[in-house]
């Protein structure tokens, strides 16, 4: 009895870390690409903190409206997340605007700087993803892992005993 207890303890904790990085994986499998919100610029429909999950897109099917993923520069890869307010596909640019900010930005948005368009944004799992990518974050994953490991250990020896009484 004390090994079943022991397995499913062991079952129960890498369930648990495998639950957790579910929303950070699959998604990638059927192309989304995941970002971590890191300001309040898209408040308060998409809060500092939320992750949000980015499609690729045709830029000239862009809509007044949509939610889009855009590099800053291509020199450091950095990217924001800001609403569409035009597109002019004459030019093939977008102007674009946080919802918190009073008004447009300033520069105009070319179509070979657009990520994608924002599909869905889960609040607090960017920060989660944040945790969980960060030394302590990491280090708790593999100590759970080595505890799971421990306790199926435990359990098989529980039962080896059990069955020679």
């Amino acid at each position: 009895m004390k090994s079943k207890a022991l397995s499913a303890a062991a079952a129960t904790l890498l369930l648990v870390v495998m639950a957790a990085a579910l929303p950070f994986s699959v998604p990638k499998l059927f192309g989304y690409q995941i970002y971590h919100v890191l300001t309040q610029s898209m408040a308060p429909e998409i809060p500092a903190g939320s992750a949000i999950y980015v499609m690729r897109c045709d830029p000239q099917t862009l809509q007044q409206g949509d939610v889009i993923t855009f590099q800053l520069n291509q020199a450091t890869g950095l990217v924001e997340t800001h609403r569409v307010v035009k597109n002019d596909t004459q030019a093939g640019q977008l102007v674009t605007k946080g919802d918190a900010n009073a008004q447009p930005d300033v520069n105009p948005v070319n179509y070979n700087r657009v990520v994608g368009k924002v599909v869905m944004s889960v609040p607090v799992l960017g920060t989660v993803s944040q945790m969980l990518h960060s030394g302590l974050g990491i280090t708790v994953c593999v100590v759970i892992f080595a505890l799971a490991i421990l306790l199926w250990t435990l359990a098989d020896k529980s039962k080896k005993r059990e069955r020679s009484k």
